[in-house]
């Protein structure tokens, strides 16, 4: 039953993961519920609380893996400035659902493995994915604060171009 539970959890895993690769990014909205910071989390300041800047690049990073061995299914993370960071939001929005999703089908493990076994397994792989849950919910404000003041920057820049071509015009 052990191998089953584990084997179980690895196909879904992986399909989880095959899954968010097809799923159509512009549905997600990383403003709006579930993906919108709550406000005990006060735009993921609360994740410094738990350390989460001394523990979060110590975890194994699954994109860089797969990104190796399906560069197709992977975005591309050599972006430049607001493309990237758009880029970067949409991807923890999908990687916080492929987590939350394959914590609570863990729980598949239960009647997979009977007894108290298929239930720590299962609750031990909740706990496991927790984690990266956070990550991307300290990671997103983050990134959609950058976003913005990328977009502003560019926006000042644009005024003081039009501002400069209007000068230009009257000193001709």
């Amino acid at each position: 039953m052990v191998f089953y539970s584990f084997l179980y959890l690895f196909s879904v895993s992986i399909l989880v993961f095959l899954l968010g690769r097809i799923f159509p990014r512009r549905l997600l909205r990383a403003q709006a519920f579930p993906f919108k910071s709550f406000g005990f989390e006060r735009e993921g300041a609360i994740y410094l609380r738990v350390g989460i800047m001394k523990w979060k690049t110590k975890l194994p990073d699954a994109s860089l893996l797969l990104a190796r061995l399906f560069p197709r299914l992977m975005p591309k993370k050599r972006l430049e400035g607001e493309a990237k960071i758009a880029v970067l939001i949409k991807e923890t929005c999908i990687a916080e659902m492929a987590h939350a999703a394959v914590a609570v089908l863990g729980f598949g493990c239960v009647w997979i493995w009977e007894g108290i076994g298929g239930w720590l397994l299962s609750l031990a792989f909740l706990l496991g994915n927790i984690p990266f849950i956070l990550i991307q919910r300290f990671n997103r404000p983050r990134l959609i604060k950058a976003e913005a003041m990328l977009a502003k920057r560019r926006g000042i820049l644009a005024g003081e171009k039009e501002q400069e071509n209007e000068e230009g015009k009257k000193v001709k």
